[in-house]
């Protein structure tokens, strides 16, 4: 506390002064901010940004080149390799058969439907046969009338042969009763075989499946009536009823070109692959080379038959892809290894290809062998199983860090 003055001279403040100052309020110190926490904030803000720029470089720019890679094949011994692929269709040994009736008549009966399939003897069709009973049953009718006259000229001709050994008939008399009965013995032959006509007819008018097969095309309805001049395609008066495939026998045929035919050969392996249903590989074996080829697409087309078709996606005239394989186990004893084509490269008459260990490449020099159709065999420097660079550039170096990309 300050002294107070004594000194009685001194003026003295006046009561108003004094007032107001016990009114002043006292203002307290204030402390500054501190500057090191900005600093750290923007120490911080600073890393993120260069670690977020850095994760894009790498990214980007100081990303490794990317390569396309494909996985060196490996097959045991005696497996075949495949020399020839090629498109083609599925079809059928005798190909599709057109099966038509020549009877007249109304269609009563019809239990097929496309796609079905069927069996040696199923129904395909019936016609009604009411006229061919009727001329059926007449001539059993007949059959049987000229059956009793033999049998009474029969007995005609023993009385008359006894008068005329007796002396008491004539030799005419005797002729004329022997010729009624070789005439009504005629008759009976002649219905008999009547009888049998009709009874054919009769049994045409159910027209069955003469094959195993498939209903391709269903070409009449119940209560169509076959006349004459109606749908003839099978020729010689024939209405066809359907056609059918015989599914007995699957195959698939695909043109090949005339520099590569003599790749293929009777008997040898192949695989059909269907185009809707990639998954389902069928094993298969030439069985016919047809003799003459197309000069205009020279080609010459083949047939494969399917060993062992599974009809309920087999179809006549599916589009399927051919691969004929080469070899024998007797060949192949050893086992075949396949790197791609693409992925071999020549420097100074040797040949090398990329392998990639640990997203760095490598070169390797190779040995290599027969050429396939997925692929060169590979007699030395691979054993099968490594991840080779396809169509490598010509700046890698040993050892550059890569980015491998399944091809």
């Amino acid at each position: 506390m300050s002294a107070m003055s004594t000194d009685p001279s001194a003026p003295r403040p006046s009561p108003g002064i004094r007032e107001l100052e016990s009114l002043r309020i006292a203002r307290r110190t204030e402390k500054r901010p501190s500057r090191l926490i900005p600093a750290i904030a923007s120490v911080v803000i600073a890393a993120a940004a260069a670690a977020g720029a850095y994760a894009i470089y790498l990214r980007t720019i100081g990303r490794p080149p990317e390569v396309q890679t494909a996985v060196v094949s490996f097959r045991q011994g005696g497996q075949a390799g495949t020399v020839l692929t090629g498109s083609g269709y599925i079809v059928t040994r005798h190909k599709y058969i057109k099966v038509g009736t020549k009877m007249l008549g109304q269609i009563v009966e019809e239990p097929i439907e496309e796609g079905q399939h069927i069996k040696k003897g199923d129904v395909l069709a019936r016609i009604n046969d009411g006229d061919y009973e009727a001329q059926l049953r007449q001539a059993i009718a007949d059959r049987d009338l000229a059956a009793a006259d033999v049998k009474l000229y029969q007995a005609q001709v023993d009385r008359q042969r006894v008068l005329y050994n007796s002396g008491v008939a004539s030799r005419d008399e005797l002729d004329v009763i022997e010729n009624k009965l070789a005439q009504a013995k005629a008759s009976v032959k002649k219905f008999e075989s009547a009888i049998d006509y009709w009874r054919f007819q009769v049994n045409q008018c159910i027209i069955r499946s003469p094959i195993d097969g498939v209903v391709l095309t269903k070409i009449h309805e119940v209560g169509d009536m076959i006349q004459y001049g109606s749908q003839s395609d099978a020729g010689a008066g024939v209405t066809d009823i359907a056609t059918l495939a015989d599914t007995g026998d699957m195959r698939a045929e695909v043109d090949i070109n005339e520099s590569d035919i003599s790749k293929v050969s009777i008997g040898m392996p192949a695989t059909v692959i269907l185009d809707a249903y990639p998954d389902r590989p069928f094993d298969a074996r030439v069985v016919k080379i047809y003799p003459q080829a197309d000069r205009q697409k020279g080609t010459v087309k083949v047939e494969v038959h399917i060993l062992d078709p599974d009809l309920a996606i087999i179809k006549p005239e599916m589009s399927a892809k051919i691969s004929f394989l080469g070899g024998s186990p007797v060949q192949h004893e050893a086992p075949l290894v396949l790197v791609p084509k693409k992925a071999v490269v020549e420097d100074e008459g040797r040949r090398f290809v990329w392998v990639v260990r640990d997203n760095r490449a490598f070169r390797i020099q190779v040995s290599l062998g027969r050429e396939y159709q997925d692929g060169v065999q590979v007699l030395q420097g691979l054993t099968g199983g490594e991840t080779v660079i396809v169509v490598p550039s010509a700046q890698l170096r040993e050892g550059q860090a890569v980015t491998p990309v399944a091809s």
